[in-house]
């Protein structure tokens, strides 16, 4: 088992892929993260126009555009509320300029699908979260 989340409660986890959702989420409660999900990004952009999460985990899109719409949106979405959350993009075939792309518009760090327990520890820590 992992260490807990530090000053971190609310986590939404944005996927099309249902399979990796639910261990995506399987993987941040461990930390004591409350996860919510969604499945597009209107369904993400829907529910953090109340209340924006702590973090942000977002899988890229196929569509090479989705996603950094999405990630301007959501840095939107935080200005309005006075609130950033930290957002970890992932990809399981993630190129360099999809990596440039997704910090530039907002995401706080990448890591590459499939991950584990181990490998989103080192990440979180890297972020400061662990």
């Amino acid at each position: 088992m992992f260490g807990k989340v530090m000053n971190m409660t609310r986590c939404l986890v944005v996927d099309a892929c249902g399979e990796d959702r639910e261990q995506t989420t399987a993987l941040l409660q461990d930390y004591g993260f409350d996860v919510f999900r969604a499945e597009t990004s209107e369904q993400a952009l829907s529910a953090c126009r109340t209340e924006m999460p702590d973090m942000i985990v977002v899988a890229a899109a196929e569509e090479p555009r989705e996603t950094p719409t999405l990630l301007m949106n959501l840095k939107a979405a935080a200005n309005r509320l006075g609130r950033a959350p930290v957002i970890l993009v992932c990809a399981r075939d993630p190129n360099p300029s999809s990596i440039g792309a997704a910090i530039i518009h907002g995401a706080s760090e990448f890591i590459v699908k499939p991950f584990d327990g181990a490998i989103l520890d080192d990440k979180l820590k890297q972020l400061g979260l662990a």
